[in-house]
């Protein structure tokens, strides 16, 4: 049971790459004793984008529609709505069109694509491929720091997610990382505590990282839970592992959105 916790990462057939209806993933959210749950698919983005990976434009109503529907039949559970947000430096003037034109409780920013020339041909993170692996993640998360810089986001998501494609930080690496958390704190936002890591071979916690998390909890960086859940069965997945690492850690509370404000909340 996850009693009194929150999972704001969860994906919906929207995107094209999950599966269950919405129904499902609240029922699911109730059965693990959530008492608040927050649907965060992929945005949409201008139609010379590649679409395969997340919700048209023409269905965004149709999602928020689906999710006030939702809160009238599942009262018992706090249902909020959240969009995860991929920072593509060049569309950042449809992203702030985008967040000026919807209301949101939170908006996760999160990082998928890179690129690497001039053409602007954005490339998957699984799909980048480089003998010097610091050279990607710095890539990675010079563009994170870029997305954090904008002001559009409440949440970083699964900070430190390409260690699913291309393994652990070295040194260098790890430096990066510190840089970007330092300007999470800057920025004042609050970084995912993304439990998708649990569930990754050769990952098998959190993202970020438990020694990224101690610095994060030195840094006073507030936190959030989400499974990322792509199934139903994934949402509120091993809450109470990373609650217990998480108190192992030093952190007290934990973070809850309405209308982008926040409040928190002891764990």
């Amino acid at each position: 049971m996850v009693d009194k916790l929150a999972d704001y990462h969860i994906h919906t057939s929207f995107c094209n790459h999950a599966n269950g209806t919405m129904k499902d993933y609240v029922k699911h959210a109730s059965d693990a004793g959530l008492s608040e749950m927050g649907f965060a698919d992929h945005n949409p983005l201008p139609a010379h984008f590649n679409n395969n990976y997340r919700m048209l434009p023409e269905e965004l109503q149709t999602y928020l529609n689906i999710i006030d529907d939702l809160k009238n039949e599942f009262p018992h559970i706090n249902i909020k709505v959240g969009i995860e947000l991929d920072y593509i430096e060049s569309a950042i003037d449809f992203l702030e069109r985008f967040v000026e034109e919807n209301k949101f409780d939170y908006i996760i920013g999160s990082v998928h694509y890179l690129n690497f020339d001039s053409s602007q041909h954005l490339i998957y993170l699984n799909d980048l491929h480089c003998d010097e692996k610091a050279e990607l993640f710095h890539k990675y998360f010079e563009s994170l720091e870029k997305a954090i810089r904008t002001g559009l986001f409440d949440i970083i998501g699964h900070f430190d997610l390409p260690r699913r494609f291309w393994g652990d930080l070295d040194d260098m690496s790890h430096g990066y990382a510190v840089r970007v958390l330092e300007v999470i704190k800057k920025y004042d936002l609050c970084l995912e505590i993304n439990t998708s890591g649990f569930r990754t071979r050769n990952v098998e916690e959190p993202f970020p990282g438990s020694k990224l998390l101690s610095l994060a909890n030195e840094m006073q960086i507030p936190i959030t839970l989400g499974s990322d859940a792509h199934s139903p069965h994934d949402v509120g997945s091993y809450f109470q592992e990373a609650i217990t690492l998480l108190k192992e850690i030093g952190f007290k509370n934990i973070k809850f959105f309405s209308s982008r404000k926040s409040i928190s909340k002891p764990i």
